[in-house]
């Protein structure tokens, strides 16, 4: 069940944390409100929040922050694939998935980081990692902005390719500023995915977008 984290370095979840509520037994406790632990292995954004797959050895659930827990949660720089969380929140199911929604960011605690989780590759190999989370190093070119999203052109010495980012995304990248100037270095992980025959580097979370100084 851990097979898709080995792709990404990521090491195996360790054991459930004996004062937690293991994610095999969270049908025995819907609408309450309990404490999980488990590692990200999986991270994804929507409308509005984003969710973490947590897996703690016994199975898995899904850690659902709307955008303002999400923005108060202090740990969320380090909340990303790999990282080790606690969390307290109430029992819930979605689509068939058993998921953890805390009220306050107070109540997800990362007791040891993720990030920067993805194989670097260069740009211009990109087509053979299609579906892949992967990271790229490189140069802004330039920028194009519709009402949801923004397409950020980024090069390095092997190719070119187009960042998709959602504006939900956008506006909690540390010095996003940066992202519209030509020149400005970055490094990002994102999922290399085919829109109308072009590929594009699909960013899931803030933290994944890093401009370098």
């Amino acid at each position: 069940p851990t097979s898709t984290m080995f792709s990404t370095g990521v090491p195996p979840a360790p054991p459930p944390n004996s004062s937690s509520i293991s994610l095999a037994d969270l049908p025995a406790h819907a609408d309450a409100e309990i404490t999980v632990g488990g590692q990200v292995v999986a991270a994804a954004s929507f409308s509005h929040g984003f969710k973490f797959t947590l897996d703690d050895g016994t199975g898995r659930a899904d850690l659902l922050l709307w955008h303002n827990i999400y923005d108060d949660t202090w740990d969320a720089p380090q909340l990303n694939i790999g990282a080790l969380v606690q969390a307290t929140g109430t029992v819930g199911q979605f689509d068939g998935v058993w998921q953890i929604e805390p009220d306050f960011g107070g109540d997800v605690q990362v007791t040891a980081p993720g990030g920067n989780f993805a194989p670097a590759h260069p740009i211009g190999e990109l087509s053979s990692h299609l579906g892949e989370l992967v990271q790229i190093s490189g140069t802004i070119i330039r920028l194009e902005s519709t009402s949801s999203a923004v397409k950020i052109f980024v090069g390095d010495e092997t190719g070119e390719i187009v960042v998709f980012v959602w504006r939900t995304i956008l506006e909690r990248i540390p010095h996003n500023v940066a992202l519209g100037e030509e020149g400005t270095q970055v490094r990002i992980n994102g999922r290399v995915e085919a829109y109308r025959s072009n590929l594009e580097l699909v960013p899931a979370l803030p933290y994944d977008v890093e401009v370098l100084p």
